[in-house]
């Protein structure tokens, strides 16, 4: 009676330990030590995916040596399956099956079919060899297998032994079905907030096939391709130029481990070929793999990345500066304009009303008075001229043959290069803005062209409330 009352007085202990615990490890492995403290040398619990899998194993009371032989001598998935069947069912004791080593028929399975010597002296007792087990389930499936082995009393597993271990088993129960129905909103949650830290991306959602179910327009334009011809693959047949060698290594290795992968690729979709950076998010409850989540985003090292960080950073300075009076508004772009290019001598630029000269009419360099000086004739061989009849930006150096009206303003500011910005008013109004640059260090790339462009139509818009055609 003593040892009843120690016992419950022991398990009433553990349970109230078991509130305070918060992963599902922690309060497995309180419960597996429960078991052990109650009459077993060595308790385990191995964690199955669907098709019967040993993912993970929780031990109490095994050494580090034992441990490393149970790990190597996993039971196969085909040896599990076995046990998990209705093969099994004359050795039930409420969860568990318990196999002796003593009965014929528990010995052909316990060692795959091979016939073995009826032991000479045949004892109702504790066998090493003996196996003793209990799966639990969640939607009728095994997710987990409770395993109890050497009782510290060497007495063959009854229901009366055995009560103290089917409680516990009740809870395991309890807790993993739990956790079940919890962990994938949890974990899709978690997925969730992953995508958002990465910004605005390409997302793909496969199926558990990995067929694309799903893409967003990011991701249409990344890859290249229409949501409806996106939908017609698998992910790692979408056609590029070695696709498959990149992407399935990684993506199967998601599968497998069910932890996020990631890699950066080359992808060619059709002559063009450029760097992406793919994320794999594996969706599952518990070990088993339900589908993926899949982010695309421009390699930091891809020339799309630095194309779209140069403008995203330049827009979030322009929007910084959009406010006060247009004047303001308008120094403060310039200003701007000058401080991240290191561009000099920033003067405004308006085509007459014949369409014959272009007059300097603002500097917003103070150092420069006298602006006739910067007035010239409109045609192709000035840079201004072609900046507004192209309507894009145009850049030229000393290096360049041709620049004639410009080496003799090179000449009075003691320069090298140049560039204009169309400033478009109106379609009787037009001009631009020209700045003298670093010849070494400036460059005029798509992305700076499309920046410097966007600046010269905010230009136009201040001026508009200015200068009246």
């Amino acid at each position: 009676m003593a040892n009843d009352l120690q016992t419950l007085d022991f398990l009433a202990t553990n349970f109230l330990n078991l509130r305070t615990l918060k992963t599902l490890d922690e309060k497995c492995s309180l419960l597996l030590d429960t078991i052990r403290l109650c009459g077993w040398k060595n308790v385990s619990l191995s964690f199955l995916n669907s098709k019967y899998e040993t993912k993970k194993t929780l031990y109490a009371g095994f050494t580090p040596e034992k441990i490393q032989i149970a790990e190597q001598n996993r039971i196969s998935p085909q040896k599990r399956k076995e046990l998990l069947s209705s093969q099994v069912d004359r050795w039930r004791i409420s969860p568990f099956y318990y196999l002796p080593w003593r009965d014929e028929k528990a010995r052909l399975i316990l060692t795959g079919g091979i016939k073995t010597e009826i032991p000479i002296e045949l004892k109702r007792e504790w066998n090493k060899r003996d196996l003793l087990y209990a799966p639990i389930y969640v939607e009728a499936r095994p997710v987990a297998v409770l395993t109890l082995d050497e009782p510290v009393n060497t007495t063959e597993p009854n229901k009366v032994n055995l009560r103290v271990p089917t409680i516990i088993h009740s809870l395991l129960f309890e807790i993993i079905n739990r956790y079940y129905e919890q962990e994938y909103s949890l974990h899709f949650h978690q997925i969730q907030k992953k995508i958002i830290d990465m910004g605005t991306v390409g997302l793909l959602e496969l199926d558990i096939e990995n067929k694309i179910i799903d893409v967003n327009i990011a991701a249409e334009q990344l890859l290249k391709k229409s949501k409806e011809k996106l939908l017609k693959f698998r992910f790692e047949k979408i056609p590029s130029t070695n696709w498959y060698e990149q992407v399935s290594p990684l993506l199967t290795k998601a599968m497998e481990t069910l932890e996020p992968q990631s890699g950066i690729i080359t992808y060619t979709p059709y002559e063009q070929t450029y760097k992406l950076e793919i994320h794999f998010l594996p969706i599952h409850k518990m070990f088993d793999y339900w589908g993926m989540l899949c982010t695309v985003t421009p390699s930091e090292k891809s020339e799309i990345f630095s194309f779209y960080r140069k403008i995203i950073d330049t827009i979030a300075l322009v929007n910084r500066d959009l406010q006060g009076e247009p004047a303001s508004i308008q120094a403060h772009l310039v200003d701007l304009l000058c401080k991240q290019y290191n561009l000099t001598y920033p003067r405004l630029y308006l085509l007459n009303r014949d369409h014959s000269q272009l007059d300097c009419i603002y500097s917003y360099d103070p150092s420069l008075t006298d602006l006739s000086l910067f007035n010239h004739a409109f045609n192709r061989n000035s840079l201004a001229a072609n900046a507004i009849i192209d309507n894009r930006v145009v850049f030229t150096s000393i290096r360049e043959p041709e620049v004639r009206d410009l080496r003799k303003i090179w000449d009075y500011l003691g320069t090298k290069a140049a560039v204009a910005i169309p400033i478009i008013i109106s379609e009787d109004l037009k001009g631009a803005l020209v700045c003298d640059a670093d010849v070494e260090n400036f460059f005029l790339d798509d992305s700076l062209e499309l920046l410097l462009s966007l600046i010269g139509n905010l230009i136009a818009l201040t001026l508009k409330s200015v200068i009246k055609s």
